[in-house]
């Protein structure tokens, strides 16, 4: 009977030590990554469309550029309207409609002699690229989580994702949900970044925010979805020229490339 006794305490002094049935529960930060993404996919995949005014920032050839605040719309497959609220762009209006207007982007420039015509450009003309790090195509949610997904599963397949879990914070007043991602510190890995920061709304359970840092550590690419509205619903006349809310004059010139 003594020896069971004994046997018992030291049993129950393993089951209750303390810390470590928490320990043993708590995923690690990289499993809570790669959950957060499959959840924000999933999530993702339930929105036809959306609205936002984003907060951008980014460095161009070498120049961190001022803070941009631009109005977004967004409709699946590919449809996006942008205005340029704030910022050495302001009064600019873009759209893009795959399938549509011949694969061109639309712009409107409100200033000079520009203002009396629409331009259509190849999305990735590099009239359009110098002022910015992508081409339209790239712009919205749904392609941040595939960039950001595609290099974080790949890495973590090769070992060499770390990731560090900042807990819970807010972004434009919204409470999320802070990681942070360190790949290989070397371009030739063909990984987009070395240093990515997420941050993932707590309700809507996609990243409203992420911050890119390149190889030398340098800020790059900062993007923050504020005001952001899922399915609310837009109509055909959102993504088209002629809404008398937007800018776009009936004059289309064809920018050559």
């Amino acid at each position: 009977m003594r020896r069971l006794w004994i046997v018992g305490l030291f049993g129950l002094g393993v089951l209750f030590q303390p810390g470590r049935a928490d320990a043993a529960a708590a995923p690690s930060p990289l499993a809570e990554l790669l959950r957060l993404l499959d959840a924000a996919d999933k999530q993702y995949a339930q929105i036809h469309d959306y609205t936002a005014v984003m907060l951008s920032r980014e460095r161009v050839k070498d120049v961190l550029q001022e803070q941009e605040r631009v109005l977004l719309k967004f409709q699946r497959a590919f449809k996006v309207y942008m205005r340029w609220l704030e910022g050495p762009s302001r009064g600019r209006e873009g759209l893009y409609v795959s399938g549509a207007h011949d694969g061109k982007f639309l712009v409107y420039e409100p200033r000079g002699f520009q203002r009396l015509f629409t331009a259509a450009l190849d999305p990735n003309d590099a009239r359009v690229m110098e002022k910015s790090r992508h081409p339209v195509t790239d712009v919205g949610i749904g392609r941040l989580l595939e960039i950001v997904g595609d290099n974080a599963r790949r890495a973590a397949r090769n070992g060499v994702l770390r990731v560090v879990d900042r807990g819970p914070g807010e972004v434009a007043g919204r409470p999320v949900r802070q990681m942070e991602g360190i790949l290989p510190r070397d371009p030739q890995a063909g990984y987009y970044a070395y240093r990515v920061q997420l941050f993932f709304d707590d309700e809507q359970r996609v990243p409203i925010r992420v911050v890119v840092y390149d190889w030398s550590d340098r800020l790059v690419e900062d993007y923050t979805y504020t005001e952001l509205r899922l399915n609310p619903g837009l109509s055909i006349l959102d993504f088209d020229p002629s809404n008398k809310e937007y800018g776009f004059s009936t004059w289309r010139v064809q920018v050559p490339g």
